[in-house]
This record gives C-alpha cells, structure tokens and sequence, in this order.
C-alpha cells in the first residue's frame, strides 16, 4: 500500500511539474519580450534520466554506508532504495510510451 501511495505521488509531482511547464511555455508565448533559452523535449528527458541516475547513486551509497557500518538508519536506507526503484521503473514506462507512440507514427500512412 506504501509502494502505491509513493508512487501517486511521484506521478503527482511530475504531473505538477508538467503543469508549470505548461502554465510557464503560455507565459513565454505571451510576448513579454524576454528572450530565454527554450528547453527542449529533448532536454527534458535528459534531465529527468539524470535524477534518476543520482536518486539511484545515493540508493547505492546508503546501502554501501549501511553495510560498512558507517550508516545505521535502515530506514532511511530502505527508502531511498525504494524511491529509485519506483523513479526507475516509472522512467522505463514513459520510455515503453514513447517507444510506442513512435511506432504507431510510423505505422500512419503517408
């Protein structure tokens, strides 16, 4: 039950950060004359895959510290694991979506 409450609101707060991306893009197209960088889908992706990566990092520094006795809180241990594990499996799935949202692109008739 704790697995699926971490992971709603996981996807909760992505789905908030797309919002304020959203709610930032209408912003920019307003025209207030400020002329920033735009971030690309692209840019997007690799940054979400390098939060991954450190949340994954620190799973693994936790346990590496837990098992050499430098960390005793198992909790915390545990917790990070468990997040990495739910931000890796969610990666996956966004990626198995594109994947497929491509094929059916490629599939269309010209």
């Amino acid at each position: 039950m704790q697995r699926i409450t971490s992971s709603l609101r996981f996807g909760s707060e992505i789905l908030g950060e797309l919002r304020d991306l959203k709610a930032q893009k209408q912003f920019e197209s307003a025209g207030q004359g400020d002329e920033k960088p735009k971030t690309s889908f692209m840019d997007h992706l690799k940054n979400a895959v390098e939060e991954v990566n450190q949340g994954q990092m620190e799973a693994d520094k936790k346990a590496v510290d837990l098992a050499n006795g430098k960390n005793t809180n198992i909790h915390e241990t545990m917790l990070a694991a468990t997040q990495a594990e739910l931000s890796f499996n969610l990666m996956v799935q966004v990626r198995n979506k594109a994947l497929e949202a491509y094929q059916e692109v490629m599939r269309m008739p010209v």
